[in-house]
């Protein structure tokens, strides 16, 4: 019996690196150096002599600098959720103490507030995020990860692969001289979600994969502002708004202490909700928000309203191709990119590089595709996607009717789970252990847990026994 996603995913979320770490390759080259990619690079300097690291940016950005241009989304709050920051630990480290040295915020449950439909959810004790900008946090993994003796950059844009068989057997980039071709061991596709892989393997004779799509078209726009020394409040909040809030087009804000004493503040919005565009637009939004918006817009601006705009969430089903070259796997948003309003993209990536680890330590066949390796990522990805697109499905209407039992069994869970989350202290931990990406979804319905929820909701018990009883 293979083991359940729920096994899997806390394997795969373990603290501490790897203790056997067989080295198996010459060269090996990632292509992209965002996130994922260098992540894919610390794991496969355990396992190859030299690592090449491919990317147009792919020696730029010290920490505190401006965003790449390869990372459209790099101005935008980012908020490190508590899996990521373990699996930053696992593979960096002292990384968390030393952003913090650097001026990144770790700001503890009682300096954080989250809020659903305008109602303050209950604190619990697992918060803990790592705040910061998106080009502090990626210039120190960068540093990091470029520091190991056996990593190389290299300034390229990746244009296709090689193939020799069934395998990849090198790669070709454009430079500013023009098209090289660089021999390799294994691969990695980490260029994010404007991914050519498909292309790259169509080209090959190989199959495409099936993408999976969810039309959602939500909008950001971030501004920053100087930080007053005195505020003793929150360091951090969210606001979220559920289908049935009457706030159908403003999805939510978010707002962290940033490096340099700054407030990072973003609106999300959906569709044709106006967007705001300048200062004072802004905070006027903000004056509606709870009062830690409104102490963040209160000082100096330090820059202009940033927009972004994100149209829909994406899943590469790499793991159902039933043709698939060997030494080549694929990574982070280059695989899957969700709703960031929900916070689990760097998460994500991050966790993708510990399948990387066990399918490496796992005496793999390396002349065979590397179907270990996307089962592994497969109850990641699923992981992630079940928490972001199931609420998106939910807001846009296209869920639908639950038609099975087991299908009405869990929907009954969820709901009184969610809404036992905003007041109950333990039903509220579960629930952000998935969301913090800490645990899988399907923790969520253990009887105990979906029994307490129902009681905080009230319900009686024997509604409870004909709704989510004993499975048949």
């Amino acid at each position: 019996m293979p083991p359940s996603p729920i096994a899997v995913f806390q394997r795969l979320s373990a603290a501490g690196a790897p203790a056997e770490t067989p080295v198996l390759f010459g060269t090996v080259h990632v292509l992209g150096a965002g996130i994922g990619g260098l992540f894919a690079a610390r794991v496969l300097s355990d396992h190859a002599e030299r690592v090449v690291v491919i990317d147009p940016d792919a020696g730029e950005g010290d920490t505190g600098s401006a965003p790449r241009p390869g990372v459209p989304q790099g101005s935008q709050v980012h908020t490190l959720m508590p899996g990521g920051l373990r699996q930053l630990e696992r593979w960096y480290p002292g990384a968390t103490r030393q952003a913090e040295a650097r001026g990144a915020v770790l700001p503890g449950p009682d300096r954080s507030v989250s809020y659903v439909d305008g109602v303050q959810q209950v604190g619990t004790p697992n918060v803990g995020f790592l705040i910061c900008t998106r080009p502090f946090l990626e210039g120190l993994i960068r540093e990091r990860t470029l520091g190991l003796p056996n990593v190389e950059p290299v300034t390229g844009r990746v244009t296709g692969l090689v193939y020799d068989g069934q395998r990849v057997a090198a790669v070709r980039y454009s430079t500013g001289t023009g098209e090289a071709v660089r021999a390799g061991d294994f691969f990695v596709d980490a260029t994010g979600r404007g991914s050519r892989m498909a292309d790259w393997l169509q080209a090959g004779e190989w199959p495409r994969p099936r993408t999976e799509r969810l039309d959602v078209d939500v909008r950001y726009v971030t501004a920053h502002f100087e930080r007053s020394p005195d505020w003793t409040g929150p360091l951090s909040g969210i606001t979220r708004y559920g289908p049935r809030s009457g706030s159908e087009r403003f999805a939510g804000a978010a707002v962290n202490a940033v490096e340099d004493r700054r407030w990072a503040v973003m609106l999300a919005s959906y569709g044709d909700d106006p967007q705001v565009s300048d200062v004072e637009g802004f905070r006027a939004r903000c004056a509606g928000l709870p009062p830690v918006y409104r102490e963040a817009v209160k000082g100096r601006p330090t820059g202009g309203c940033v927009p972004f705009r994100h149209p829909d969430n994406r899943w590469r089903h790499f793991e159902a191709l039933d043709r698939f070259p060997a030494r080549l796997v694929v990574t982070g948003e280059a695989v899957a990119s969700f709703n960031p309003v929900y916070g689990q993209g760097m998460s994500s990536a991050m966790l993708h590089a510990s399948c990387l680890s066990e399918y490496l330590r796992g005496a793999p066949d390396l002349d065979a595709p590397a179907r270990h390796f996307f089962a592994l990522q497969h109850v990641v990805a699923a992981a992630a996607w079940q928490t972001s697109a199931t609420a998106d499905a939910a807001r846009l209407g296209l869920a639908g009717r639950p038609g099975t039992a087991p299908q009405r069994r869990t929907a009954w869970a969820m709901r009184h789970v969610m809404a036992a989350a905003v007041h109950d202290s333990r039903v509220a931990e579960a629930f952000r252990d998935v969301s913090f990406m800490l645990a899988h979804p399907a923790t969520l319905l253990a009887p105990d847990l979906v029994r307490r929820a129902a009681r905080a909701n009230g319900v009686p018990e024997e509604e409870f026994d004909r709704e989510y009883g004993p499975a048949t």
